[in-house]
């Protein structure tokens, strides 16, 4: 009974423990580092919407399985003004058929503002909007600079982080971003090939029931129908293969030139 009592007793301070603990961190969110960020490499992506000049919209959720460039932005911010077109050549540019994301996040200004900042700094990325810095607010002290980048993997972990425009630093980034597209195209050459043996086997199963069902026609048709499927499944997973190594080569001669 006193046993009893006692694990009682343990529990409960444990959950009102791990309940101030959330409460504290509500309250007390973590506090910036010495770059304004309140985030930090390996933690999670929050996700939120982003809405574009044009009125579409997006969310990170619905842009998992690539790799994000988030870059925040302003009209008003030279060292943004700089840093953009280097984006776009570099970058943008670069990767964009690659299964990389980027993505402006224009820190509270009207739409007009927006599409001529996008105007005059001459990108073809696209500028979201962000009413209140309520976005920027999920990755920084609302209070600390505008410039900065920031890099999500296809997880949705954030793997790269800058702050201004730091040559060395923007150097690193794009490689940070290079490494994660070769590690996409792996994870998914994977993925197909063993998609690819499970159907190469389903088709080797059929082949069998084809042959002891020699005497029934009507299964037979059956069979034969299920297998013109499954070859064709085959078929279209080695269309993404190839594109794939298309992928893959380009990859390389980025990383060779």
């Amino acid at each position: 009974m006193i046993k009893v009592k006692i694990i009682k007793l343990y529990l409960t301070n444990f959950w009102s423990i791990l309940f101030s603990l959330f409460l504290i961190s509500i309250i007390h969110p973590q506090a910036p580092d010495e770059r304004g960020y309140i985030v930090k490499i390996g933690d999670p992506c929050p996700d939120f919407k982003l809405e574009f000049a044009d009125g579409s919209y997006t969310t990170v959720k619905e842009l998992q399985g690539k790799v994000i460039m988030l870059q925040f932005t302003a009209s008003w911010c030279s060292v943004c003004r700089n840093e953009m077109p280097h984006i776009e050549k570099e970058v943008w540019g670069v990767y964009k058929d690659l299964e990389l994301v980027v993505i402006g996040i224009d820190r509270d200004e009207p739409v007009q503002t927006v599409r001529q900042f996008a105007k005059e700094t001459q990108i073809s990325y696209p500028l979201a909007l962000d009413p209140g810095a309520n976005i920027f607010g999920l990755f920084a002290n609302k209070e600390s600079g505008v410039t900065r980048n920031i890099i999500i993997n296809p997880k949705g972990e954030i793997v790269f982080l800058t702050r201004l425009f730091d040559p060395e630093e923007f150097k690193k980034m794009i490689q940070v971003i290079h490494s994660e597209l070769e590690k996409l195209v792996t994870k998914e050459q994977i993925h197909l090939e063993q998609e690819k043996l499970s159907l190469e086997d389903q088709l080797t199963e059929l082949d069998n029931s084809i042959q002891e069902k020699d005497n029934d026609k009507e299964l037979q048709n059956t069979i034969h129908e299920q297998r013109k499927n499954v070859s064709e499944k085959i078929r279209d997973i080695k269309k993404e293969e190839e594109k794939l190594r298309q992928r893959e080569e380009k990859l390389r001669e980025i990383k060779s030139s």
